[in-house]
């Protein structure tokens, strides 16, 4: 209901966004020193990390200010589980675990709606604007690699089921990620002739 518009520190942002994504887990303040100032000795990464939770929790507190959204227990930070959390990135693996889970026993018409639901909710690269950042790489790339996969199989079950017109236009979609991408390319050329 609040959304943050200008940021205090670039810092806090950014933990933010690793905390969101591993929200699930307490992360050691360790490993937050280490992910974002690994040049750093341990007393200034010690102190560069309060600062920018500080700055991160002042942020948070916008509109509620006696709610503690970011906690500290063990020498770990991990957002608070009383909050309402929801995050594509979470709702696209779900949903596309269970398009997995449905064509492994064989019923991928079964699955065309959940895999429609999850490219639907594939809004491009994760955390596109810290590309240059080494921690979301990893998930970035596995996001990236389910979205092809997805598109793969709505192509391949268009083409089977001679929607020939669907087909195409989700292989574009494809190539859009991934030019170079050999089979659908061959996919594309062979849904074409057949509209002839």
């Amino acid at each position: 209901e609040h959304p943050i518009q200008n940021w205090t520190t670039r810092k806090g942002k950014a933990i933010s966004k690793y905390l969101l994504l591993h929200r699930k887990k307490h992360i050691p303040k360790e490993v937050l020193m280490d992910q974002f100032w690994p040049e750093a000795t341990a007393d200034a990464a010690r102190n560069n990390l309060n600062v920018a939770i500080y700055g991160l929790r002042q942020e948070l507190r916008n509109g509620y200010p006696d709610f503690s959204h970011v906690l500290f227990e063990d020498d770990c930070y991990f957002l608070n589980p009383q909050m309402e959390i929801w995050v594509d990135v979470e709702q696209f693996e779900a949903v596309y675990k269970k398009a997995g889970e449905t064509m492994q026993r064989g019923e991928t018409a079964v699955a065309i709606p959940d895999l429609h639901a999850a490219e639907l909710l594939y809004q491009g690269e994760l955390l596109a604007e810290d590309r240059y950042e080494d921690w979301p790489a990893a998930r970035r790339q596995q996001l990236q690699r389910h979205y092809l996969q997805l598109l793969t199989h709505i192509c391949n079950h268009y083409f089977a089921t001679q929607q020939y017109a669907t087909c195409i236009t989700f292989a574009n979609k494809l190539l859009r990620v991934e030019p170079c991408h050999e089979a659908t390319h061959r996919l594309l050329m062979r849904a074409y002739a057949r509209q002839q």
